[in-house]
């Protein structure tokens, strides 16, 4: 469609706003881009609800009560029918008036476990991608064709489909959070995989990261396109991870698409904490240009601070244990690591692919996270029973200091405060197994311990015998814990914020890049969104997790910033053409169709979930269309 285009998207207007009315409650959003079946627009609610609207004028239709989470991103539409991801299984609906079709699958569902991405239909086959397995079910039955199991991979954010050589195209999520066990065999995590939509039999995988203990899922659905190579055609399927990298690959000869995109690097092996892998290389894909590199560059960002001592200081003492500068360092006891990448690189709402000017167009997200390992306390069994020394060592002087002195940050247990990425970054670290750890030395003595609680919200007055004896309290205690095997290491990442709780990083945070479809290059880049940081600067290039839109009018939409903007942009050059502020943030990625000769734009906008946006969350669809002359 290219009724909007850049030349007059400036004229756009609101042309109905409709409400479900369910605010999502405590940093859940609405992150589906809504369907139109030609007849009705389809979205959802965060309690559950699958819900038809009139296209012109907002107005509901009906609504119908499924297993949550319904769709949560994503809808088939195929000849009068929706197809609905839910907790349970996907779920057939009639368009007309929204009731179950009993006469498909097995009483009008296909399986029974948590979908969270749009099924694919093609003949008389639907192929439903699970949290944890690909199923190909016969429509008009239910029966199953082929299960393709991923052994523990998880498919939440990519899910494709190519017609012409009749194959699934999916990506997955890593095997574990941090900590685990990535030895599987078959593996099919961090990867791209071409499935036989046939017989479901593996057709070819293209793994990203080995032994992922960061969080790099791949991720966004995978964009099928042509180019031209060589004077040929070929059709390829461009996937994205989490790292920057970008897979291109010939989807016939199930074969990397570009001749040398990428080269083996060297990474550390390692890691004190035992029972991890690691791997001593992983690929940096040169052709696409990569989006991201994981290395944070400390000192980068120190220049960036321009002399200002006080933000300086404040980010060399949080930074004092750390890591960093390389790709793909271990997690440590000894250490934390600081890196980009765990929400992007490119996130969840992927790309969208701009057939006229032969590239994609995809936001990016730049900003640090630190990932800190500790030891806590195993939970204890009902049967397991604390011998008189452990007793004696709870009711002795050194808890007695403890609870007067540190009790009120690092909790009664020990296990100290963590704030997730929601709500802020907030760390106060565990004391439990310190003394197995160089972070003992923060104890060694007073000159030390007060440098570790150097901006402590609390004064904490402690006499050199008190530490002494607190010292010993600690070493005595993580003794006994270790002797009853009631240790074990946790793992956590964190936002890494500056002292005004800002990414500790130079800006942009987040972008929008076009990538050249046939030479793998950018064609160019900008800054997605800003933050305001008083009323008279701004910082251009922020976090981001709504979303893009191409269409044919050399324009995309674009919307997910914490500055709650809706955006139209020229696709030739990505100058900003026109913004409209929406009531809270937008959550995923905008969707256009023709109504009665008049072209639309949707923007989901119910809030971001994490720390940066607003606390604000909402429940509107909001379409706009051109001012009539």
């Amino acid at each position: 469609m290219e009724q909007i285009n850049n030349f007059n998207a400036q004229n756009l207007e609101v042309a109905w706003t409709y409400r479900n009315g369910v605010v999502p409650g405590e940093k859940y959003n609405s992150q589906l881009t809504p369907i139109f079946t030609g007849k009705y627009i389809i979205t959802t609610s965060a309690n559950g609800y699958l819900i038809s609207v009139n296209p012109k004028n907002g107005k509901e239709k009906w609504r119908i009560k499924l297993k949550n989470p319904v769709a949560r991103r994503g809808l088939t539409y195929s000849n009068n029918k929706i197809f609905v991801p839910t907790k349970q299984g996907v779920v057939a609906i009639n368009e007309k008036d929204g009731s179950i079709l009993k006469n498909l699958g097995k009483q009008g569902i296909f399986g029974n476990s948590l979908s969270l991405v749009a099924p694919i239909i093609n003949k008389k086959n639907i192929f439903v991608p699970f949290n944890k397995k690909i199923e190909s079910f016969l429509l008009n039955t239910g029966s199953v064709n082929w299960t393709f199991d991923l052994n523990g991979a998880r498919i939440w954010s990519g899910f494709s489909f190519d017609k012409k050589s009749n194959t699934i195209l999916a990506v997955t999520s890593n095997l574990i959070n941090i900590l685990g066990d990535t030895k599987k065999n078959p593996d099919y995590s961090n990867s791209l995989l071409l499935i036989d939509a046939v017989s479901g039999k593996l057709k070819c995988k293209f793994k990203d990261v080995e032994h992922d203990h960061w969080d790099l899922d791949m991720l966004g659905n995978p964009i099928v396109a042509t180019i031209e190579d060589k004077g040929k055609q070929k059709n390829v399927v461009y996937a994205f991870s989490k790292t920057g990298n970008i897979i291109v690959v010939d989807i016939e000869k199930c074969k990397l698409a570009f001749e040398n995109s990428f080269k083996y690097i060297s990474a550390d092996t390692n890691s004190d904490i035992k029972g991890q892998t690691y791997s001593p290389k992983q690929k940096k894909y040169l052709k696409p240009t990569k989006l991201l590199s994981l290395s944070y560059n400390l000192e980068e960002y120190i220049r960036y601070l321009k002399n200002d001592k006080e933000k300086i200081d404040y980010i060399k003492f949080k930074s004092r244990r750390s890591k960093h500068g390389k790709e793909y360092i271990p997690v440590s006891l000894e250490n934390d690591l600081i890196m980009y990448g765990i929400h992007g690189g490119p996130e969840w709402p992927g790309g969208t692919l701009d057939k006229k000017n032969n590239q994609i167009i995809i936001p990016i997200n730049k900003y640090p996270w630190i990932i800190r390992a500790f030891y806590k306390e195993k939970e204890k069994p009902l049967s397991f029973k604390i011998n008189n020394y452990i007793s004696e060592l709870l009711d002795g002087e050194g808890k007695m200091i403890y609870q007067a002195k540190c009790q009120s940050c690092h909790a009664a247990s020990k296990k100290g405060v963590y704030t997730d990425e929601r709500y802020g970054d907030e760390y106060i670290p565990s004391l439990i197994g310190i003394s197995l750890t160089k972070k003992f030395e923060s104890l060694q003595n007073l000159k030390k311990f007060q440098y570790s609680h150097k901006y402590a919200d609390n004064s904490i007055e402690l006499k050199k015998n008190e530490l002494s004896i607190l010292r010993s309290y600690f070493i005595e205690y993580d003794k006994k814990l270790k002797q009853n095997n009631l240790l074990e290491v946790g793992a956590v990442w964190q936002l890494f914020l500056d002292e005004n709780k800002l990414p500790a990083s130079p800006p942009p945070w987040g972008k929008i890049v076009a990538i050249d479809i046939n030479s793998g290059k950018i064609n160019w880049s900008i800054p997605f969104g800003y933050r305001s940081i008083s009323s008279s600067k701004k910082i251009k290039g922020d976090i981001n997790f709504g979303g893009v839109l191409s269409t044919r009018g050399n324009i995309f939409f674009a919307t997910g910033t914490p500055d709650e903007y809706a955006r139209a942009y020229n696709s030739l050059n990505g100058e900003e053409i026109w913004k409209f502020k929406l009531p809270v943030a937008g959550s995923a990625p905008p969707m256009t169709y023709l109504h009665e000769d008049e072209q639309y734009v949707v923007f989901n906008a119910s809030g971001g979930r994490f720390f940066g946006f607003s606390d604000q969350l909402g429940d509107y669809l909001i379409a706009f269309k051109l001012r009539k002359k």
